[in-house]
């Protein structure tokens, strides 16, 4: 942590006293943020009861303009890697979630270094409760949140803009380990100002090509919205005919400024190989229900009481339960 610390600090100070320097009209003091994932779970299993408080998850970012057009930004991810065990996953990592330079002129923008991917950052913001529960193709691991790479995104109306990624496809917590990359493009359309229309294709370009296809259609207004996404990835690591799909569909209702109500149900598959019967990746294939109500008693802080569960298609699969009480925090 003490480092990655340091790294922070140094490249702040020397993005300020660089961007002091020049283009003295664009800049401002930046902007420092943060986010706090915090909840109390409680499972409703009653031969193995897990309750426990948690922080799942903080990030800290800063961000610079640096002249009319250029702007800088960095965010730490502090929380545990996937790839741990049960028991390591307890601790916290501190990770460069971001850390890029931008250029953004009239319709075009274009971004280099470590970034947000977009694959499912429109889902994301439709379902609105990431503190609590991941988007489809986040939750269950089509492709990494962040990546080292390229990416330019072009508007070409009001209403239509595409955008292509170029990008390691190994993830914002691992180094590029080959000379294997992963390219994605997506367009996004609003036939009206309150439907959302996207669609997003990604291959990883190895002998074996992993391709993911991924289509989104949403609907919003001031108390209600509602959407749902369907996601299919072929030859899931690059093993020729091991595929996975899946959907979600979910839909908020908003009854007062401070308080509202939510769903969703998701669906994981994996496909059935040569002669056998059962899918590949019946142990991980099941599906999700979340339910519950959100409360904002200030416009930085959120609140939800909900209960998820998690059916294993298996015979012997596993049955989770569990009602939480989650905490974000934003500054």
């Amino acid at each position: 942590m003490r480092p990655i610390a340091l790294i922070l600090i140094t490249t702040i100070l020397t993005l300020k006293v660089n961007a002091q320097e020049t283009n003295e009209e664009y800049l401002g003091n930046g902007t420092v943020s943060g986010k706090i994932f915090s909840n109390f779970h409680f499972s409703l299993d009653n031969a193995n009861r897990k309750t426990a408080f948690a922080i799942t998850r903080a990030y800290f970012g800063y961000e610079q303009q640096l002249g009319e057009y250029f702007s800088a930004n960095i965010k730490l991810d502090i929380g545990s890697p996937d790839d741990l065990s049960e028991y390591s996953r307890l601790r916290r990592y501190a990770y460069f979630k971001n850390a890029g330079l931008t250029y953004s002129r009239n319709d075009l923008t274009v971004w280099a270094g470590l970034f947000d991917m977009l694959q499912f950052k429109v889902q994301e913001r439709s379902w609105g409760y990431r503190y609590m529960y991941r988007s489809f193709l986040d939750e269950y691991r089509f492709g990494p949140s962040a990546d080292l790479g390229l990416g330019v995104r072009y508007s070409f109306a009001d209403n239509l803009e595409s955008d292509i990624i170029v990008s390691n496809g190994e993830g914002y917590t691992s180094p590029q380990r080959d000379n294997i990359y992963k390219a994605g493009w997506g367009i996004t359309y609003n036939p009206l100002p309150s439907i959302t229309l996207r669609g997003y294709y990604s291959i990883f370009l190895t002998q074996v090509p992993q391709m993911t296809f991924t289509g989104f259609a949403g609907y919003r207004n001031e108390n209600f919205r509602i959407g749902g996404d369907f996601n299919y990835q072929m030859n899931f690591q690059s093993n020729l005919n091991r595929d996975r799909y899946g959907y979600s569909f979910y839909s908020t209702f908003v009854f007062s400024e401070k308080w509202e109500i939510f769903l969703r149900y998701d669906h994981l598959y994996s496909n059935i190989v040569g002669a056998t019967e059962i899918p590949w990746n019946l142990a991980n294939d099941g599906s999700a229900a979340i339910g519950g109500i959100q409360f904002t008693p200030v416009s930085k802080v959120h609140v939800t009481f909900d209960y998820q569960d998690w059916y294993e298609y298996a015979a012997n699969g596993e049955k989770e339960q569990l009602l939480f009480l989650h905490l974000e925090v934003n500054f």
